[in-house]
């Protein structure tokens, strides 16, 4: 499917719409009383359940059917949305990847990460968003509030919510974004992970980009200085000085993954060996190394279309 081209802010069907009428005729394609039933529903709207992940379990909210459908159609509208070139995530063309090959280089690097970003996104900054930056109509943007949060918050499992916190919490961002120009450093975001680079990338900065973070009313973690010589940890790719590196950990996965290839039904070895491709794929945009592994692999998996055949 061909990607739509992006528009301005006000180029959005949303920018300025004051009327729940034409929300949801034009927008979602549905009569305004069942969009109001939809948004009355609040939490019954979403299934919840927990999935591990670093060994404790986290909380996962998705949209049910009907919800979903209004979900995807903003995901749509948000994604279009031209996005700043501090941005990587949600972005065609720019990954985790790109976010840290904007890195590279013997030069400095400070980084944080945003302290529950989604929970931390409230009602309140979702109808702030709407309201001033999209300029809706209040109740419009009450009612687009209520179609998108959870407990008062950005979902966890929904396709609109990466794009929604970005635009809700894009103040903090921007802000961060006006430090980096003053200190003459490269700023990238994806998703929460903020990342610093430059010779003024020190301790003394990663306490300002704290302290800017603090006055958005947000909280931050996993905070850590690099200096110039070292090397460092972005968005799960090793950087050495001017070169990027899968890290060994990752590698060692994908060595293991594949000799279990070896066993198993002829299903089940489709299916880890399609998995396979994919890691393997990523680490080759990092590594060129690993690219004759990709050949490989497609090489078996075509042996074991044969055999299924």
């Amino acid at each position: 499917m061909t990607r739509r081209r992006a528009y301005g802010l006000d180029q959005c069907p949303l920018y300025k719409l004051s009327s729940r009428k034409r929300l949801a005729y034009q927008v979602f394609g549905m009569e305004p009383a069942k969009l109001q039933r939809l948004a009355a529903n609040g939490d019954s709207n979403y299934r919840v359940f927990d999935v591990a992940q670093g060994g404790k379990p986290r909380q996962v909210e998705t949209p049910k059917p009907v919800l979903e459908r209004v979900h995807r159609r903003l995901f749509v509208l948000l994604d279009r949305i031209e996005k700043p070139g501090y941005l990587h995530s949600g972005v065609k063309g720019r990954s985790y990847i790109t976010n840290a090959r904007a890195h590279l280089g013997h030069v400095p690097v400070v980084k944080a990460d945003i302290k529950k970003f989604y929970p931390s996104i409230s009602g309140a900054r979702v109808f702030r968003f709407f309201a001033n930056v999209m300029r809706c109509s209040p109740d419009v943007s009450a009612i687009l509030t209520k179609l998108t949060t959870f407990e008062d918050h950005i979902p966890t499992g929904s396709c609109v919510s990466q794009a929604l916190a970005f635009f809700a919490a894009r103040p903090m961002f921007d802000d961060l974004h006006e430090l980096a120009v003053q200190h003459d450093v490269c700023l990238t975001v994806y998703v929460d992970d903020m990342t610093f680079s430059g010779l003024q990338a020190t301790p003394a900065l990663l306490w300002k980009v704290k302290q800017a973070i603090h006055s958005h009313g947000f909280a931050y973690h996993k905070d850590r200085n690099f200096s110039a010589n070292e090397q460092k940890l972005v968005t799960g790719v090793l950087l050495d000085g001017d070169e990027a590196r899968v890290l060994p950990s990752r590698e060692h996965d994908m060595w293991l993954r594949f000799h279990a290839l070896a066993g198993g039904e002829i299903e089940e070895r489709q299916t880890a060996i399609a998995r396979l491709i994919g890691s393997v794929m990523a680490a080759g945009q990092i590594e060129p190394r690993f690219k004759s592994r990709v050949r490989r692999l497609k090489a078996m998996q075509e042996k074991l279309n044969e055999l299924a055949r």
